[in-house]
């Protein structure tokens, strides 16, 4: 009986500190992106900032919290077996400038707030709701996919804007520049260098 009565509390203690490191790590992740959203505010959108200073705040910010190697990987598709450690890294390096040239313009003067509403966990992996509340347009609804690396630290996957993963859209609109351009990756790459700014 008494053999009987350990086990049980041993099995309870397991289940109740692994439920307990669970529910820290969802509200962490929540932390996590919202935090996120704070740095966005106050190191990129400040109207203050040269154009210089806010792409090289929100490279810092991109490059800390998203998992650039998978999603790289990710929006290549099948396309990335076929090329060579050297095409890898200039698409990974060339991508994430394109991604800063992209997107740290669109963030300046915006004023809004990002808030946490929810988070899930999926295997091993955390989905983390969230409202993008424009202070002079309609409440954008996130989901951002992430999880937690080797160093325990939180890194993002990918973000779901409105229902639409933008991982899955930036491959559609890759894969299509591939299969219409001569060069492949190649011709991929030399087509973002175009559109990034200096």
């Amino acid at each position: 009986m008494r053999k009987i009565l350990n086990l049980f509390l041993i099995t309870f203690s397991l289940l109740f500190f692994s439920n307990v490191s669970a529910d820290s790590n969802t509200e962490g992740s929540k932390s996590f992106v919202e935090k996120l959203g704070k740095e966005v505010i106050e190191t990129v959108s400040d109207e203050k900032l040269t154009d210089s200073q806010r792409r090289s705040n929100f490279r810092y910010l991109y490059l800390n919290a998203f998992d650039n190697f998978y999603i790289s990987r990710f929006v290549l598709g099948r396309y990335w077996k076929r090329i060579d450690k050297s095409v890898k890294e200039e698409f990974i390096k060339t991508f994430n400038d394109y991604i800063v040239s992209t997107y740290a313009p669109k963030f300046k003067g915006w004023q809004g707030e990002f808030k946490a509403v929810d988070a899930l966990i999926e295997k091993n992996f955390y989905n983390v709701k969230m409202d993008v509340i424009n202070k002079d347009g309609p409440v954008l609804k996130l989901i951002w996919k992430i999880y937690l690396d080797k160093n325990k630290n939180f890194k993002i996957l990918d973000v779901n804007i409105d229902g639409v993963s933008m991982l899955v859209t930036q491959r559609a609109e890759f894969m299509s520049v591939i299969k219409n351009n001569p060069d492949g990756v190649i011709g991929l790459i030399k087509a973002m260098k175009k559109k990034i700014l200096i």
